[in-house]
């Protein structure tokens, strides 16, 4: 087992980032944020004052009106970049939301993103799927590959396959009532998962020859434990990119990168 790290692509957004003289600002906009979104915001915040870029740490109340979401977000420059961490509190409103902001989207939440991220647009991706497209660009060349992806959700799955599949590769999406899992993994050029099971995939379904990019995150006894059991696969000739220091801290370099492109 190789284990893959990002450390050369992060260099190359970190490079660009530190010679880059970035005006626009990010608007972090939340409600009631869970634990893990909070940890994600402050991450944020902290590659924000890494690089001197200027945020706006902005939390809505539950009974807040999409409009003044909306007018809120407008107010700032066009460049300025914005992201809103889902659920939201599971904000029943969120289609007015995607709908109505205009200034530039830094993680693939508006429709107008959307739609050109079903054209294959890297840039509009959001900022996670398009964290592990630039990464698999890094390493390989993943036309007429077979790729499987275990996650269907609109942050991840779904436009990840888009874009890949767009890429020339064949793409499958499972979930946790696909029938044949273990042979749609077994059988795959790529496996791309972020289910947040911890340890859930084991030697059983994987073979030599293999590219692995574990994207979910559990808490197992204070630790950050991946979707594979990576100590199950010493003995196989595969390459794995782990949760641990993986796509998760090339996400939000490639969510501040967005500021400039």
């Amino acid at each position: 087992m190789e284990l893959l790290n990002t450390e050369k692509l992060k260099k190359q957004i970190i490079d660009k980032l530190e010679k880059t003289q970035i005006n626009n600002k990010i608007l972090i906009l939340s409600m009631n944020p869970s634990s893990e979104e909070m940890s994600y915001k402050n991450f944020i915040i902290k590659k924000c004052q890494q690089f001197g870029i200027d945020y706006v740490d902005k939390e809505f109340d539950s009974d807040v009106n999409p409009s003044e979401i909306i007018d809120f977000a407008n107010g700032f420059d066009k460049e300025d970049g914005f992201i809103l961490l889902l659920p939201f509190d599971n904000y029943k409103f969120l289609d007015e939301v995607r709908t109505g902001i205009k200034i530039k989207d830094l993680d693939g939440f508006t429709y107008t993103s959307q739609g050109k991220a079903l054209n294959g647009y890297l840039e509009y991706l959001p900022a996670t799927p398009k964290a592990i497209a630039k990464f698999l660009q890094s390493i390989t060349d993943v036309k007429g590959k077979n790729i499987t992806i275990a996650n269907r959700n609109t942050l991840i799955g779904l436009p990840l396959a888009t874009y890949l599949s767009r890429s020339r590769a064949t793409v499958s999406i499972i979930n946790s009532i696909s029938k044949n899992q273990k042979d749609l993994i077994y059988n795959s050029d790529i496996f791309i998962s972020a289910i947040g099971r911890a340890n859930h995939y084991d030697k059983s379904y994987f073979r030599d020859g293999q590219i692995l990019i574990d994207v979910g995150t559990s808490y197992v006894n204070g630790m950050i434990v991946g979707d594979i059991d990576y100590q199950d696969l010493s003995d196989l000739d595969i390459e794995v990119l782990t949760s641990k220091k993986g796509i998760g801290a090339l996400t939000t370099l490639t969510l501040i990168e967005g500021l400039i492109n």
